[in-house]
């Protein structure tokens, strides 16, 4: 069997779909769910940091190839769902938890306080839930003291990345960054409406 040259580098151990473009309008505030494969549960210990950093807007839209130096560097709120384990028709839930029955997850999707001897698959309140979802939140803010205000037909760019990183007990501690790329942020007739 004939070897390749080392040089002839084809294959990438680490798996990388691309970069990701999530476009926003100017003070639009939404929360992003994102789906970690490579987790079992997120409320396993798992560091989660989101960051979003100004690019190099050039004022015609184009997507910037570097960051704005001294420009605007945004910490993200991260956020997951609280695992309540598995599910008992005398405990009380709240919205955002989610429990295991019959080997699958839900969330209470509405209510508070809710105690009721309904199973949550024969329950409207509950739905069907993946435990490897965590939430970050895009505030209202994001691009709104960028050094260039999105114009009608120009929009501006901010370069976005979460980092995971596993619970400090591992033997070795992995961080990955599965998600990278760009907020586009477009143009807001609301916004300059006082």
């Amino acid at each position: 069997m004939a070897r390749t040259r080392i040089t002839a580098a084809t294959n990438d151990l680490i798996d990388d779909s691309g970069s990701i473009l999530l476009s926003l309008v100017l003070g639009e505030q939404i929360e992003y769910p994102i789906i970690l494969e490579f987790v079992d549960d997120v409320n396993d210990g798992y560091i989660f940091e989101a960051a979003v950093v100004e690019g190099l807007n050039d004022g015609v839209g184009s997507k910037p190839t570097t960051i704005q130096p001294a420009g605007i560097q945004e910490a993200l709120t991260v956020r997951t769902c609280t695992n309540r384990g598995v599910w008992s028709a005398i405990a009380a839930y709240n919205i955002e938890e989610y429990v295991e029955y019959n080997t699958l997850h839900y969330k209470l999707s509405e209510g508070s306080a809710r105690v009721n001897a309904t199973p949550p698959d024969s329950d409207p309140l509950w739905e069907l839930f993946n435990p490897q979802t965590l939430y970050v939140q895009l505030p209202d803010t994001l691009g709104g003291n960028y050094n260039v205000s999105p114009a009608v037909d120009a929009p501006i760019y901010g370069f976005l990345e979460l980092r995971v990183t596993e619970p400090g007990t591992a033997i070795f501690q992995h961080t990955w960054k599965p998600v990278r790329g760009l907020i586009e942020i477009l143009f807001s007739p609301t916004s300059l409406v006082p």
